[in-house]
């Protein structure tokens, strides 16, 4: 029995790491950012936005005062809605946890990497901040059917959109199942058209039936990259930007400055004139003339100044922001040629 316990550990530990992997960003001319997050003595409900440079949990809480971290992976079955996190049966399928080395029941840990666009429960014996350095990246997130999804969104810390504005044109959220964490229980938003969605928390949200809704600013990048990558002879670039509200949508792309001595991607706006030809200008910000309707989208192509790269890597953030409060950012690189 315990052969089997020790193969299931390593398993388990092989798969986190190849999927720890698998979303890393390109490791060279990384910008690295980072995400705060106010912890409450007790019980937390996180969500993050940044992929860290140290995933182990052993690293990121060490010397604080969390001793325990929950995250939930969706299998097929659906997850029932647990109104206490003390409730929580963590060893059921999909459960991962994470104790301090120093607990005696670390051995049964199953949780090995802390990763982005990933929603945690957390319990703190005291109040702190907690400081996430990392990549920022932009994911979807895959709706598990006919359950509770544990989540939280890409949002404007300052002027977040409501529930009701976010889910406004998703069938699956036509009826609104919100659960917020308060004093240590899960509590039911009655009025999610008053509610506005809190940058790094998580919520329990019900989806009803399958779906594919991802936000009402939907960014589809090229390929199936979360970041920008120009390398080598691939100077041009393209990505989507897509209406997915049932309203006009407006929205401004600018870079984010990177420190002083620190030197951006040299960019310039793509356009077309009447015949064809191809418009440069130098890209400082771009806000679309007209709103999107709904369903319409847009495509804005960047090209690289490759004559003005003097490291041999570059990198910064663009930032994405439309007027009901969606914020996003996308990593940019690109290298001397």
């Amino acid at each position: 029995m315990k052969r089997n316990n020790d193969i299931s550990q390593l398993f388990t530990f092989v798969i986190a790491f190849i999927s720890l992997i698998s979303i890393s960003p390109i490791s060279y001319a990384t910008k690295i950012t980072s995400q705060s997050i106010n912890i409450k003595a007790g019980w937390n409900s996180i969500f993050l936005e940044v992929q860290p440079v140290d995933s182990n949990p052993e690293n990121i809480f060490k010397n604080t005062p969390v001793n325990l971290v929950l995250t939930y992976f969706p299998k097929n079955s659906s997850v029932q809605f647990i109104e206490s996190p003390d409730e929580i049966k963590w060893k059921q399928e999909g459960w991962h946890r994470w104790l301090p080395s120093n607990k005696q029941e670390s051995v049964l840990n199953n949780l090995y990497s802390i990763n982005d666009n990933q929603a945690y429960i957390i319990f703190s014996k005291q109040d702190y901040t907690l400081e996430i350095t990392g990549v920022s990246t932009i994911r979807k997130h895959k709706w598990q059917p006919d359950s509770f999804n544990l989540l939280g969104f890409y949002v404007d810390p300052i002027a977040p959109p409501t529930f009701a504005q976010y889910f406004a044109n998703s069938k699956a959220h036509s009826e609104l199942k919100i659960y917020h964490l308060i004093d240590n229980k899960w509590i039911k938003i009655e009025n999610p058209e008053a509610y506005n969605i809190e940058s790094g928390k998580a919520y329990w949200i019900y989806c009803n039936g399958s779906s594919n809704y991802t936000c009402p600013m939907e960014i589809s990048l090229p390929g199936t990259f979360d970041y920008l990558n120009f390398i080598g002879s691939n100077t041009e670039l393209e990505f989507e930007i897509i209406n997915n509200s049932p309203d006009p949508l407006s929205f401004t792309i600018e870079p984010v400055s990177n420190e002083p001595g620190d030197d951006m991607v040299p960019l310039s706006i793509v356009s077309y004139n009447i015949d064809k030809t191809k418009i440069f200008e130098p890209f400082n910000s771009f806000t679309p003339s007209v709103a999107l309707e709904a369903g319409q989208k847009l495509t804005f192509r960047l090209a690289v100044r490759n004559d003005e790269i003097i490291k041999n890597e570059v990198s910064n953030l663009l930032k994405i922001i439309d007027d009901l409060g969606n914020r996003f950012f996308i990593p940019v690189y690109a290298e001397k040629i």
